[in-house]
């Protein structure tokens, strides 16, 4: 940027468990534009803000498909942690 170059990045911010996810915090503090994007929360119809992992891998990259991850909004995500630890 500092070279006039104009430079795109897009990733996820934050992991499965709703942790800040690899180098995207420090891209977005240092960026001079950030745009959110988000898809609709599969369960209740709202904006998405996470990624729910469908299977019972622990790792913290895993690559997967639709069978893999749904979008889920704030409100579902905390839901499923609640029953998680219930």
């Amino acid at each position: 940027a500092d070279n006039g170059v104009r430079v795109i990045v897009a990733g996820l911010d934050m992991d499965y468990t709703g942790k800040p996810f690899g180098p995207m915090p420090a891209l977005m503090a240092t960026a001079e534009y950030v745009t959110k994007v988000h898809a609709i929360c599969v369960r209740c119809g709202n904006l998405a803000h996470h990624s729910h992992r469908l299977t019972s891998d622990d790792k913290q990259v895993m690559l997967g498909a639709q069978d893999t991850y749904e979008p889920i909004c704030r409100h579902c995500f905390k839901e499923l942690v609640r029953e998680k630890r219930e």
